[in-house]
């Protein structure tokens, strides 16, 4: 059986100033490097062991995972798969969460309508979409079916070589949207915390 340890990065410049980032290849602060860092040590501390690590493509991902790995002491190659990217959110992409929500959803922070249980969590990216006249911003299930497949190639890659223990370093609302179409019992939420693990 594989178990997989499921990532979101840790902070950037982007989620300090409540941009959304979607696919922009934003790099950690110097607060996420050290969230990073000490759940690599967190995890050495459990006595965890990692056969592979599989990282989204974009930089912050990248990071996220060396820094893990670092705190863990563990010399590993880290794989990446664009399938593990955040979802892309075309051209509201780098605006401010706040401008995003009042234009798209009518609210100042759409957070408060699925924490309270008015929306879903997958009315976010739909209405992100919807709203996207360049059509470039991913629905849910473009988003659920791209990671879908990416963990499946995991998973393929992990039982071919007879591995038990995958960290996969990924995106908060691509991930949360997965574990909630593969009956992950999560509540009513919008986001994973920088560097948390799932």
């Amino acid at each position: 059986m594989i178990h997989f340890y499921i990532v979101r990065h840790g902070e950037t410049a982007g989620n300090v100033s409540q941009l959304i980032q979607g696919i922009t290849n934003s790099q950690l602060n110097a607060r996420g490097r050290k969230q990073a860092l000490a759940l690599g040590r967190g995890l050495r501390a459990s006595g965890l062991m990692i056969d592979r690590v599989v990282a989204s493509d974009l930089l912050r991902a990248q990071e996220t995972a060396q820094q893990i790995l670092l705190g863990m002491q563990v010399k590993l190659a880290i794989e990446t798969d664009k399938g593990l990217r955040e979802e892309n959110d075309g051209v509201f992409e780098g605006r401010s969460l706040k401008d995003v929500s009042q234009e798209v959803f009518g609210v100042p922070d759409y957070h408060i309508l699925v924490r309270s249980g008015k929306m879903p969590l997958e009315a976010i990216p739909d209405g992100i979409h919807a709203a996207d006249a360049t059509n470039q911003a991913e629905n849910t299930q473009q988003v659920v079916s791209r990671y879908d497949f990416a963990m499946r190639r995991i998973v393929t890659a992990a039982e071919a070589a007879n591995e038990t223990n995958v960290l996969v370093v990924s995106h908060g609302t691509a991930s949360l949207l997965w574990l909630r179409a593969h009956g992950g019992d999560l509540p009513n939420r919008t986001e994973l915390t920088n560097a948390s693990v799932s």
